[in-house]
């Protein structure tokens, strides 16, 4: 080939490869503060000085296409605050906003816009910034995770204020984001990537769109977020926060079904946090005294079919803080473990090329499960002291490396420990590879809190000083494509393998799993989208004994009226528990998810076919139904009705009598004065232990820290039912109150 011509072809090369591949340069200019206030106006002049950002890529549904409607963000920047807003055009009788408290997931039903910062840029992950019209707020971290589910780590909190207004041709919203509160490397000079994003209904779909392109071939979502933001001669404050707060309660029980209420004395408390940043990387925190209570019910879950513990979220703040990190795929860290702990410390570090988590704590009431095989064992222990501690080494932007040990020791002897490694490996863009491997050593407590004359492979379940130790190993191949998603997994968790500073509950099994999916956005109106699967799972146990075949077939379609469906049908070739062997146990799974209009949304999920009756003397296969359906009501701008109904029941195939048959039924109504003040009530009554409650409370959560908050815990007791007694009723009851202010010094 001519010189001439291989010179063209290679100009070419270079010119797609930048209409490909470029990354856009933004260098605003810093401003004085007093020159933009922050009113949630983009008033004449006030951001002419700013740096404009267009927001015209469609992302979703449609595939980098040039958007509908016209967004424009604008950012700058002061020595201590990076400043942005947002001019989403639309017709105002067209966007979504409701006003609503912070961390609100509510918000990601309305129209919104969103900051995404890498500030390492690295692509370990991006923190997400949202506000909707209202300015109501939501953060989070999103990482390169393998799963939407396991993507976003709703936990994490930065400070920050954003106002916005419904304008005569859409909404603005302004932002003002102190440094002092965002992760990022030490230097006066910065240079970070980011990009910007904007969420809106056309039709009744969902639209998304960018600042930049997003390759669907590219299952890193976090690695996407490159265009280019430069900081120069900024200022690095320390924090250093005092959080005190008073709490106290006051509580009252019937002593006969009769009987009036007494009530207790009031109880005072009061403690302290300390918040310490060592340097821009790295901050301790230590709570004095800690109240970890959390301020709103557990959703209740119906439990009277499983043979294992349920796992429920954390919800207190202090551990909720960079959890990330401590997210393992056996549960070998569950925080809600430590359950009344006394004093805690932690230490949290992330520098260009590493991340620490150190954690101690003394647990006054501390939880002791074991795992096993076809069932788990539960118990409530006493003192103990916990560490945690967790280094995830980044090698480079496609590798990186982990280890964690976890330990408890008993006041009254005995100890779990727990030590790891784990690791996560780009091959291309298209794979991936992870894998966790932990071993733990373990001698029990001599104690009480499990009563059980059960046995795993010889050891005996009753806390007698017995010592053992075991492993656990997760190996998964992954590969996503814009059509195609693929995964093999394998688990291997040997029959003594126990983590007492975590979440564990099945052992013994060989475990290997397929799954492969085809997914089409096919962005017409009716369809925007679909997919079709399937997974195979084969389980053995260490002694080379079968004990489950499964195969799913998966579909799942987005349509009309913002609604997504999904169906699954689980069938269990062959399974075996508690030594018997079932053969073609198969039932459905269905999902839907709707959000037709602003003032309403609603959540299905129903599974029918057979299962196993777990708890009965002898299992056996019987016909299951259960619902759970949640319709949300959005009514004005403020106010939120939200009924639920949770219903079981498993028939026998043979006599068509239940094994169980009833109902959890939730009622929560809330009132949102403005952003940070709400007032909201939560009732409940479980017709599985006969039992109402009834939870009022009123809150006020200016920023993550600062809240004060009044409300009430009052229960039926299920002991004083019986057919002439109503369960709705207040046989016991609870009044609490606290105060939490966030000092900065």
């Amino acid at each position: 080939m001519p010189i001439f011509y291989k010179n063209t072809l290679l100009v070419i090369f270079m010119l797609l490869s930048q209409v490909l591949f470029s990354q856009d340069t933004y260098t605003p200019q810093k401003i004085n503060k007093e020159q933009i206030i922050i009113d949630g106006v983009i008033s004449s002049g006030e951001w002419d000085r700013a740096t404009p950002i267009d927001i015209n890529i469609e992302v979703k549904p449609g595939n980098n296409l040039e958007a509908n409607l016209k967004t424009t963000g604008y950012i700058t920047y002061t020595d201590t605050h990076l400043l942005l807003a947002f001019h989403a055009f639309d017709d105002p009788n067209n966007i979504r906003a409701s006003v609503r408290s912070r961390d609100d997931f509510g918000l990601i039903n309305d129209d919104f816009v969103t900051l995404r910062l890498d500030t390492y840029a690295d692509g370990r992950n991006n923190y997400l910034l949202l506000s909707n019209a209202f300015g109501s707020q939501l953060d989070a971290r999103a990482i390169n995770a393998l799963t939407d589910e396991d993507r976003y780590d709703s936990s994490f909190n930065m400070d920050f204020q954003s106002i916005g207004s419904i304008v005569e041709d859409g909404y603005q919203v302004e932002f003002k984001i102190p440094f002092s509160s965002i992760p990022f490397p030490n230097g006066k000079n910065q240079l970070w990537h980011f990009n910007l994003f904007r969420k809106y209904y056309q039709n009744g779909n969902e639209i998304e769109v960018r600042s930049q392109s997003f390759d669907r071939d590219n299952p890193c979502e976090v690695c996407q977020t490159t265009d280019r933001l430069v900081l120069k001669d900024i200022v690095i404050e320390k924090r250093t926060e005092l959080l005190p707060y008073v709490a106290g309660s006051l509580s009252g029980k019937r002593p006969s079904k009769q009987g009036k209420i007494n009530y207790e004395k009031f109880i005072p408390n009061a403690g302290l946090g300390i918040n310490l940043d060592l340097n821009k990387n790295s901050i301790l925190e230590i709570t004095l005294n800690p109240d970890f209570s959390q301020v709103e019910a557990d959703v209740s879950q119906i439990d009277i079919n499983s043979s294992y513990a349920l796992e429920y979220p954390e919800r207190r703040p202090f551990f909720n803080r960079g959890t990330d990190i401590v997210k393992f795929t056996d549960g070998a860290f569950y925080s809600r473990s430590i359950n009344k702990p006394l004093i805690s410390t932690k230490l949290l570090s992330q520098g260009k090329k590493s991340r620490i988590y150190f954690l101690t704590a003394v647990d006054q009431n501390s939880p002791y499960q074991i795992a096993g095989e076809d069932q788990s064992y539960f118990g409530e222990g006493e003192q103990s002291y916990v560490n945690v501690f967790r280094y995830q080494r980044l090698i480079n932007k496609n590798s990186r490396l982990g280890i964690v040990t976890t330990n408890r020791f008993y006041a009254n002897g005995g100890y779990g420990n727990l030590i790891g490694t784990d690791g996560w490996f780009l091959i291309n863009k298209n794979w991936r590879l992870t894998y966790e491997l932990l071993i733990n050593f373990n001698k029990e407590p001599s104690a009480d809190w499990i009563d059980s004359e059960d046995n795993i492979l010889g050891r005996s379940i009753r806390l007698n000083e017995e010592r053992f130790n075991g492993s656990a190993m997760y190996i998964q191949l992954y590969r996503n494509t814009e059509h195609w998603k693929s995964y093999l997994y394998f688990r291997n968790i040997s029959p003594e393998y126990q983590a007492n500073v975590g979440f564990v509950v099945k052992n013994n099994r060989r475990w290997g799993t397929f799954f492969h999916e085809y997914q089409n956005f096919v962005n017409k109106k009716g369809l925007q989208f679909f997919s079709i699967g399937t997974k195979a799972d084969i389980n053995y146990t260490f002694q080379n004994n079968l004990k489950a075949i499964s195969i799913d077939g998966i579909f799942s379609i987005q349509t009309f009226l913002n609604t997504k469906i999904n169906y699954a049908f689980d069938w269990d070739v062959f399974k075996n528990y508690l030594g018997r062997d079932y053969k073609n146990v198969g039932k459905s799974e269905l999902n839907i998810q709707s959000s037709p209009s602003e003032s309403f949304s609603l959540k299905i999920r129903s599974t029918f076919g057979k299962d196993l009756a777990y708890n009965e003397d002898v299992p056996d296969v019987g016909r299951e139904f259960t619902l759970y359906i949640m319709p949300s009501f959005q009514l004005g701008d403020k106010l939120n009705l939200s009924p639920s109904l949770r219903y079981a029941r498993l028939k026998n195939i043979i006599t068509d009598e239940d094994y169980f048959n009833g109902a959890i039924s939730r009622f929560s109504v809330r009132y949102q004065f403005n952003n940070f003040l709400n007032v909201r009530l939560i009732s409940e009554y479980n017709a599985f232990s006969e039992r109402f409650f009834i939870q009022p409370l009123l809150q006020w959560n200016p920023n993550p820290s600062t809240v004060f908050y009044i409300g009430g815990n009052q229960n039926s007791i299920d002991d004083f039912n019986d057919e002439f007694y109503s369960p709705f009723r207040v046989d016991q009851t609870q009044f609490f109150l606290k105060f939490q202010y966030l000092i900065g010094l």
